[in-house]
């Protein structure tokens, strides 16, 4: 079986892993439109759901980012730096270099299928192809193989700009009492701005990832993609306040040293717009033939509770699963496709509404302010690929009372 995965991150390194774990027989080519792996992004949560899905594929893997990562008691998942993880996955890969193959600086074009079913995939400025028995896009948020390949519709903007970005805090005179805070600190700027800080230095000392995002749908701020920086925003909102209070200053003077004290300057300037796939819509997980999708190519989603790659960790293993299932009702690779789509398509419809309400939610009213989840729904989440397709409880009656207060607020 050749196999060809579009995207070299978190979904397509752990899928083309599960693959070569579990169809001894199958060869497998991943192809990335960057020309090398930077050290980039801020904090990856590993939630049990993902460690789950990890030790059926890669246990070695697994093993590392335990190791590695800092175990957050209340959820038993482990946060650890974005690029720690995507590492982890690469050196698999490159260990198993006879089964798969790493093209760098490749991007894909158009797949065409001859009679024999096979798929032929072109690329950009190239006059490589490449033929294989499937695709798997697994190239983001904003992926190719989605919208031009199987024309289906692009994730929608959610209207929130989000930058990443690292700092070391030994020798910076002012930060030194970042060191007393826990895993995860918030810091609210009015209803539109979050600071978050993340505290590696159990494990590392000194070492912190920032997140700094804004909710602006309607484009009031004039965010400007390479142009504006968190720094602007939040002098700008602090401009704005006739009176701020003593935490609000505090606030200001700490996100102030750590932005002009950043490990990269480009980390200022590198912002992402935030993007949902609409899983409610007509063609719902979107594959079609013999391509299909995992990650955030597939399902996209906010960012509140940190279950975008324990997700895409779930996809790797239950389509290496299926993929490697005894064919006794002679079952082709496209039925195993949609078999796989129709098993993951409820789950995640669930997930990222739960995680819409809470990421809309948390601008509104205060991160502290959102409501746990309710323990039968925190426990479908983290039994993964264990768990029924739907929860025992719907995502909005954990948010009931909530929802019909800020009903009540808009009819008045």
């Amino acid at each position: 079986m050749k196999v060809l995965i579009v995207g070299a991150g978190l979904s397509g390194l752990s899928t083309a892993i599960g693959i070569a774990d579990k169809i001894k027989d199958a060869t497998i080519t991943i192809v990335e439109r960057r020309p090398d792996f930077e050290a980039r992004g801020a904090t990856f949560g590993l939630a049990p759901n993902g460690q789950k899905a990890l030790h059926e594929i890669a246990p070695d893997v697994l093993t590392t980012l335990k190791a590695e990562g800092i175990l957050m008691s209340a959820s038993g998942g482990y946060m650890l730096p974005w690029y720690r993880v995507r590492d982890a996955l690469l050196s698999k890969v490159q260990r198993i270099s006879d089964r798969i193959e790493l093209r760098m600086g490749v991007s894909i074009e158009g797949v065409v299928q001859k009679e024999d079913k096979m798929l032929v995939a072109s690329f950009e400025d190239s006059s490589l192809t490449f033929e294989a028995d499937m695709i798997i896009g697994a190239d983001g948020v904003h992926s190719y193989v989605r919208t031009d390949i199987l024309r289906l519709p692009p994730a929608v903007s959610t209207g929130a700009h989000v930058w990443r970005g690292s700092l070391n805090i030994n020798g910076i005179d002012g930060l030194k009492h970042f060191e007393e805070y826990g895993i995860a600190k918030n810091n609210q700027f009015g209803d539109k701005m979050i600071m978050m800080y993340f505290n590696f230095h159990a494990k590392t000392p000194g070492l912190f990832a920032w997140v700094f995002s804004v909710q602006d749908p309607s484009e009031e701020l004039g965010i400007k993609s390479g142009v504006t920086t968190p720094l602007d925003m939040i002098q700008s909102y602090m401009e704005s306040q006739s009176s701020p209070d003593e935490k609000l200053l505090k606030q200001f003077v700490d996100a102030k040293l750590v932005l002009e004290n950043i490990h990269s300057l480009s980390d200022l300037m590198w912002s992402t717009q935030m993007a949902v796939v609409d899983l409610t819509a007509e063609a719902g997980w979107g594959g079609k033939g013999r391509i299909t999708l995992v990650g955030d190519a597939a399902h996209s989603i906010r960012p509140a509770s940190g279950l975008g790659g324990s997700l895409a960790f779930e996809d790797a293993t239950l389509l290496s699963r299926i993929l490697s299932e005894d064919d006794e009702v002679g079952a082709d690779i496209a039925s195993r496709l949609r078999d796989f789509e129709g098993k993951r398509l409820p789950r995640c419809k669930s997930i990222s509404r739960d995680q819409t309400l809470r990421s809309t939610l948390s601008y509104k009213l205060g991160y502290n302010e959102i409501p746990p989840w309710d323990q039968r729904y925190k426990e479908w989440v983290f039994d993964g690929l264990a768990a029924a397709p739907t929860p025992p409880i719907s995502e909005e009656a954990v948010f009931a009372n909530v929802l019909a207060s800020e009903q009540s607020a808009l009819a008045q």
